[in-house]
């Protein structure tokens, strides 16, 4: 992929004891559904395998604007006042991630990629948009460039020969992401992932790799979105729990779900594409809590669990758990 991988890794933040502090992103919603905003830190409680820990650090991602003048412009230093007009400044970087390994239908594909292309068609002067598609056949960088988006979209095909550089070990997917979600990390802004597959198959032997994403994209504080389509009129698919040897790819919703509620994004399914790509490009607020995990560092998952301190009709959705980092391997 082209400059999609330009970017260096991000971390969780540490102490200066080398302690590494957890993000869990949260997401409150009413009973219509709505992001709640207007919380505070002692509004949260957090659980760690069941036990209570101390929140040390709380942050509101709120959507905002950015408009600042172009400093290169005579008269911007110093304080100076110019008559020059302000740029528009980046404030939102989105990554299109098509899955078309697994969009395993035309009308599906030519579906999203319409939807697709009205989003470009509306796009705000501070919004940049990359198309990537899981395949590498296609890795248009981040542009305001309409011509050059809609470009890209017109190349999209169903089942594209793979272009990728991974091993047979490795899930391309999750390789994609890996990097879309580095090239983000460097990025000023606000800074969103918006798949849109059927969901892929993981494998119970690699069930961290999602859970290190969701670590990836929290530190980072990337979103990841997720647009299912394999889900149609809301009718329910059958979870495979293993693919058959020479079978066609698995579609596996969950872990589209996983990666969405995990990072403080949204997870919608149905096909009213239009409709779908207009609700998640339309940025939330979230919150997202911090603290220094206190078990022992042994590798092991561990489940975490967020809760509203009083009681109410509102739900939170916030990342199921995380590994706890295993100090015997360094």
């Amino acid at each position: 992929m082209i400059a999609i991988c330009a970017a260096q890794e991000q971390t969780n933040p540490t102490f200066q004891s080398g302690v590494t502090m957890i993000q869990v992103p949260a997401v409150v919603r009413d009973r219509d559904g709505h992001a709640v905003d207007g919380l505070k830190k002692e509004d949260f409680q957090l659980f760690d395998n069941g036990k209570p820990v101390e929140i040390a650090g709380f942050a509101v991602d709120k959507p905002g604007g950015l408009n600042a003048p172009d400093r290169s412009l005579p008269g911007t230093n110093g304080g100076a006042t110019s008559t020059a007009p302000a740029m528009d400044v980046p404030e939102r970087f989105v990554a299109l991630v098509f899955d078309d390994v697994a969009i395993s239908d035309v009308p599906t594909l030519g579906r999203v990629r319409d939807a697709a292309a009205k989003e470009i068609d509306a796009m705000k002067p501070g919004d940049r948009i990359a198309i990537v598609t899981t395949s590498c056949a296609i890795a248009q960088d981040f542009t305001n460039d309409r011509a050059k988006l809609h470009e890209a979209l017109s190349h999209m095909q169903l089942s594209p020969a793979p272009l990728c550089r991974v091993s047979r070990a490795q899930i391309e997917q999750m390789e994609v992401l890996k990097n879309v979600v580095k090239r983000l990390a460097g990025l000023p802004g606000r800074r969103v992932v918006l798949l849109i597959s059927p969901g892929f198959w993981v494998g119970h032997d690699r069930s961290s790799e999602p859970v290190e994403l969701i670590d990836q994209a929290a530190g980072a504080s990337v979103v990841i979105n997720a647009l299912d389509t394999g889900v149609v009129g809301g009718l329910a698919r059958t979870i495979v729990s293993q693919p058959s040897p020479g079978a066609p790819p698995i579609t596996n919703p969950e872990v589209l779900d996983q990666l969405a509620h995990g990072t403080g994004g949204q997870y919608l399914t149905g096909n009213d594409y239009v409709v779908n790509f207009r609700k998640l490009s339309t940025p939330e607020s979230y919150y997202l809590l911090s603290f220094v995990p206190t078990g022992k560092a042994d590798g092991k998952f561990h489940q975490l669990k967020v809760k509203l301190a009083a009681k109410g009709k509102f739900t939170v959705e916030a990342r199921a758990g995380y590994y706890a980092p295993d100090r015997d391997r360094h």
